[in-house]
Formats: C-alpha cells, sequence, structure tokens
C-alpha cells in the first residue's frame, strides 16, 4: 500500500504543477529622482497582464497592436497610477510606448512629478495587480543623486523609500532570493524537466540501454547533485549573458526550445537517445532554460554592483527551489526503484506524460 501512495505522489509531482501553471507575471519601475527634487519614471507593464485588468480587447491569435493600446491609454494611465502612491509627489503621465523584453510585449508608461517631500523622506507604496494576482511583483530600480538601489515589491513588501542612502541591504538581497524561488515555482517547464531527469536519476544504464538501480542513497545523492550542479552552472551562463545584454534571443525561439529539451528527456527516459552521462545532459539543456530566465532582471537596467547581487540571489532562489523538488523525488524515487511496477511501468507513464505537456507546450509557443 506505501508503494502506490508514494507512485501516486510522484506521478503527481511530475504532472501536477503543469496542469495548474501560468507565466509568472513582472513589471519593471524604474524613477530618477534629480538633486531639485523633480522625479521621473518609466514603468514597462506586460501587455497580457493589462488585458486582464483593464481589458485591451485583442485579436483572436492574443496579438495586441498599437492602436488597440492607444484607445485604452486613458483606462491604462489611470488604472497604473491609481496602484502608485509617492508620498509628498503627485505623478502624472508623460508617454505612452511599446517595447518587447525577449519577445514579451509591453506597455512603457512615463511618467513626472515635482516632490515637495524633503529629500530622504520620500515614500512609494506600489499595488499594481496584487489584487488580480498575489505572486506578481514588481523590479524597481531607484535613481538618486546619491547612488542606485534596487528591489523586488510584492503584497508583503509593497512599501520603499525612495531617498534614503543607496546600496544593497541583507533584506534587499534576500527579496531577490525569494523573487528566485517564486519564479522557478511557476517555471512550471523548468520544473518538470527536473523531475524527469530524476525520476531515473537513481538508476545507471549498466549496457547503454537498461537502467539498474544504485545500491546506496549516498551515491544517488552523489548522482543528483552531479546533475544540479552542471544544469546550475549552465543557466547562470547564459542566464548572466542574457542580462547583460550580451546574448539576445528572443523568447518565441527560447520556449519552444525549452519544450524540446524536456520531449528529448521523457523520450531519453525510455529509449536511449542521449548520452549516457545524465550531467553531460543537464548541462547541455541547462544553457537553454538558462536564457529563458534571462527576461527576469534585464530590463531593470542596474548598475554592475546591483546587477551581481541582485543576480546572484536570484540565482541562489532558482536553486532552492530545484533542489527543494529534486530532494522530494528522490526520496521517493529510491524507496520504490526496485519494484518491478516503477522501472516498467511508471517510469514509461510518467515519461510519457511529461512528453505530451512538453508537446502542446511547444506547439502552443510555436504559434506566438
Amino acid at each position: 500500500m506505501r508503494l502506490y501512495v508514494l507512485l501516486v505522489c510522484l506521478a503527481t509531482a511530475v504532472a501536477g504543477g503543469a496542469a495548474h501553471a501560468h507565466l509568472a507575471s513582472d513589471s519593471y519601475l524604474r524613477i530618477e529622482l534629480g538633486e531639485d527634487g523633480k522625479l521621473s519614471g518609466q514603468w514597462d507593464i506586460a501587455l497580457r497582464d493589462l488585458d486582464a485588468a483593464v481589458g485591451l480587447h485583442p485579436e483572436p491569435d492574443g496579438q495586441v497592436t498599437w492602436g488597440m493600446l492607444k484607445s485604452r491609454r486613458d483606462a491604462i494611465e489611470a488604472y497604473a497610477m491609481s496602484r502608485l502612491s509617492i508620498a509628498g509627489c503627485a505623478p502624472q503621465p508623460d508617454e505612452l510606448l511599446v517595447d518587447y523584453h525577449a519577445g514579451i510585449g509591453y506597455a512603457v508608461l512615463r511618467f513626472k512629478a515635482a516632490c515637495t517631500a524633503a529629500f530622504g523622506l520620500i515614500r512609494l507604496k506600489y499595488n499594481l495587480l496584487f489584487d488580480l494576482d498575489p505572486s506578481h511583483r514588481g523590479l524597481l530600480t531607484l535613481v538618486t543623486p546619491s547612488g542606485e538601489q534596487s528591489d523586488v515589491l510584492s503584497p508583503e513588501h509593497s512599501e520603499v523609500n525612495i531617498g534614503r542612502s543607496p546600496g544593497t541591504t541583507t533584506d534587499e538581497i534576500a527579496r531577490f532570493v525569494g523573487f528566485g524561488v517564486d519564479h522557478i515555482l511557476v517555471g512550471y517547464d523548468h520544473l518538470l524537466f527536473v523531475a524527469v531527469l530524476m525520476i531515473v536519476a537513481p538508476f545507471r544504464r549498466a549496457d547503454g540501454v537498461n537502467w539498474l538501480p544504485l545500491d546506496r542513497f549516498g551515491t544517488v545523492l552523489i548522482e543528483v547533485l552531479k546533475i544540479l550542479t552542471a544544469f546550475t552552472i549552465a543557466h547562470t551562463v547564459t542566464l548572466s549573458l542574457g542580462v547583460l545584454g550580451i546574448v539576445d534571443i528572443p523568447s518565441r525561439i527560447v520556449d519552444p526550445a525549452v519544450a524540446i529539451t524536456i520531449m528529448l528527456a521523457a523520450v531519453d527516459n525510455v529509449r536511449p537517445i542521449l548520452p549516457n552521462i545524465r550531467w553531460n545532459v543537464a548541462f547541455g539543456f541547462g544553457l537553454v532554460h538558462g536564457l529563458a530566465f534571462a527576461t527576469a532582471l534585464g530590463p531593470m537596467r542596474l548598475p554592475p554592483l546591483g546587477l551581481m547581487l541582485a543576480l546572484g540571489g536570484f540565482n541562489v532562489g532558482v536553486e532552492f527551489g530545484q533542489l527543494a523538488l529534486a530532494l522530494l523525488l528522490i526520496s521517493i524515487v529510491f524507496v520504490v526503484q526496485r519494484d518491478r511496477v516503477y522501472l516498467q511501468l511508471l517510469v514509461p507513464a510518467l515519461s510519457a506524460t511529461a512528453f505530451l505537456f512538453a508537446s502542446f507546450w511547444f506547439s502552443q509557443r510555436l504559434g506566438h
């Protein structure tokens, strides 16, 4: 009985996240405060989020035209500015533009204000989309005469001081770690890729074809660490290159490629088509997955030190999320690995389920 309970838990872990998944919701808010107290800002808000909030009436294929956006300009500005409060300032919309981050459309709302509050005491409160999606995050960049700072705004942390001494605090780094965890939790395709690797991690291919169970849990953990370390190093490299703007590949290419990595790994679980050394597979495919994460921080335009700390915190958070899933799955799989039902029935069934999800995502993303 215990065996089948564990099997059900494993199946739920592999497939359940995909059934309830949604894209991460982030906006990018950049505010600059001059010596004279004048404030200017730019707010990049995803078109898909604005459609949910105010209705942009997109085409049947989901596309939002410039004409549609202009026709809803008053509603967009009223909605956004009602969710941003800056004590001692009265931000006024100045310009509405469109930009794309990795191929994803954003409305760019520029605004200005003359602040009467004493410098260093200006309080900002952010409430965009929290009532519609509590997982939404605002990526904030503050530029003052004394330097720059960054932050992650959430329902639990929606207020900050604008004019305080710059510098990244431990709390701010911790919020980027949390942002990384949040990002991986809604990054269902990344989690599914890790899950597909984990369901056969306690095995080795003795003859290049058939799976044989590893005897010691310590040996299994070493193999898991090799896989996750390779995956981490690989997507850290491409994530960093993407955030720095050295590599810029549109999401319409990256997202289908991520789905392909899941499909290939799922097939390999049943019929070997990839290198037998699994950490090599994790590294190669991790380069692709890192590009998908690159859009998270790039639009913040942070200075080198701030970018390094934010990127480091974000990456640590992503790894925490992956490691938690891997340890959960490995603990279950190690218990049932010697049962014939698992290797002969459940591994093919789980791999086929992952393949079907990835195939659906591939066809869906290829059309956008």
